[in-house]
């Protein structure tokens, strides 16, 4: 099959009035070469040559790079689902396909600390827990200038207080093994 290849008679015409003249491949080159033609667009799609305003031509050929850059990155690579693997233990995709961004043993110590600290926290009385709550555990921080201006207590017993409940919480954390 031979390529078509199509120019509009008046590229200034509304898009509903389009008449297209239909031209040979030496003509077209002709054409695209003359004056008349450099500011013109053509959309090569692979057997019709169509003339376009230009921001058509570029959408499709933006749209030609995407689909020749997917398909690059494509090769070497296979979609199949985890539903339909299986193994000689007849165990499915979705058992055997692991996680490599998930690391479930760090998790897991992570949430056996919080379980500790938290532990330790509740052994706190009101007061100290009120300033680690607020120095570290609130939505809005707060700094041990704001606490002593807002209760009337000097910066450096505040910073004292903070020390000796910290230090408790360490000790407390100690006895845990961790």
């Amino acid at each position: 099959m031979y390529k078509r290849y199509f120019r509009m008679k008046d590229p200034k015409c509304r898009r509903d009035e389009i008449e297209w003249i239909e031209m040979t491949g030496k003509e077209f080159y002709r054409f695209v070469n003359s004056p008349e033609g450099r500011d013109r667009h053509f959309i090569d799609m692979d057997d019709v040559v169509l003339e376009a305003s230009e921001s058509e031509a570029l959408d499709y050929r933006a749209e030609q790079n995407h689909r020749y850059y997917i398909q690059t990155q494509e090769e070497g690579w296979s979609t199949l689902s985890i539903y339909d693997v299986g193994d000689e233990n007849r165990c499915s995709g979705e058992e055997v396909v692991r996680d490599e961004s998930q690391d479930v043993e760090a998790e897991a110590i992570l949430h056996i600390e919080k379980a500790v600290l938290q532990n330790a926290l509740h052994h706190l009385d009101s007061e100290s827990y009120q300033l680690i709550h607020a120095l570290y555990l609130a939505d809005t921080r707060k700094t041990l200038r704001q606490l002593s201006l807002e209760s009337s207590i000097p910066v450096m017993t505040l910073q004292d207080r903070k020390k000796k409940i910290l230090a408790q919480l360490n000790r407390e954390l100690l006895k845990k093994n961790f």
